[in-house]
Parts: structure tokens; C-alpha cells; sequence
């Protein structure tokens, strides 16, 4: 079993991935995601918005370990409102496919920088990807 690692922004304590190679399976679990700003137009006020960006930095984390969104087998996701589901689950829908992967919500008090949502994920693909 190899361990490998994709290194969260500068000065974070954490990985946006940790990832494990075994014998026929590269299995990526990527670290929560928000919302964090990138580019002029900052970070979304509707959930939708903010669910998206999630999903965008998840496939880019997968991406350095030759996975994609269709890979994901679990996520978890943290709502400040759970009214917002629905929304989130919209998302989610189209974003991912026919092949939903296992999910979790969770409702909690806040997150961090004042995000609605934070989605954290695990992906498989075969290990010679």
C-alpha cells in the first residue's frame, strides 16, 4: 500500500487529499471543501452557487490523481440550513451522474468563512489510471 498526498493552500495545517494506492484501486479521500473565493467575482451567496464551487475544487483535486466526479463513491455534506437540501441536491444531481455516489448531510451551526456548504469526498478508480 502506498500513501500519497496532494498539499492544501500555503499555511494550511491539513491535505486537500490523502491518497492510497493497494493492489488494483487508487482510493482519493478529498478533504471538506467551501466556497473559498478564486478570481474577481468572489465567493456565490446562494447555495447553489457555493455547492457548485465545491463540486469544481473536488474534480480538480481529483483530477491531479486521474479521477473524476463520476469516481466519487461518498460525500459528505454540511448544511448551515437544512432547507437548503434541495438545492444542494440539485446540484449534486446533475453534477455526478447516473451513479450517484453514497451521501451524508449533516446540519451544523456555521463554517468557516461564512459558508452555507462544505463537501467532503472519497473517490475510487483502478490503480494504473
Amino acid at each position: 500500500m502506498e500513501r500519497d498526498r496532494t498539499p492544501a493552500p500555503a499555511g494550511a495545517s491539513y491535505s486537500d487529499a490523502v491518497v492510497i494506492d493497494t493492489p488494483g484501486a487508487r482510493w482519493v479521500y478529498v478533504a471538506g471543501q467551501t466556497p473559498r473565493a478564486a478570481g474577481p467575482d468572489g465567493v456565490p451567496k446562494d447555495l447553489g452557487g457555493q455547492a457548485e464551487r465545491c463540486f469544481e475544487q473536488i474534480e480538480s483535486i481529483l483530477s491531479r490523481w486521474g479521477a473524476t466526479l463520476a469516481d466519487l463513491v461518498q460525500i459528505t455534506v454540511y448544511l448551515v440550513n437544512l432547507d437548503d437540501y434541495a438545492s444542494f441536491a440539485e446540484v449534486r444531481a446533475r453534477l455526478v451522474g447516473e451513479m450517484p455516489p453514497a451521501s451524508a448531510a449533516v446540519g451544523v451551526a456555521s463554517l468557516l468563512d461564512d459558508s452555507l456548504v462544505e463537501i467532503a469526498a472519497v473517490a475510487v478508480t483502478a490503480s494504473d489510471r
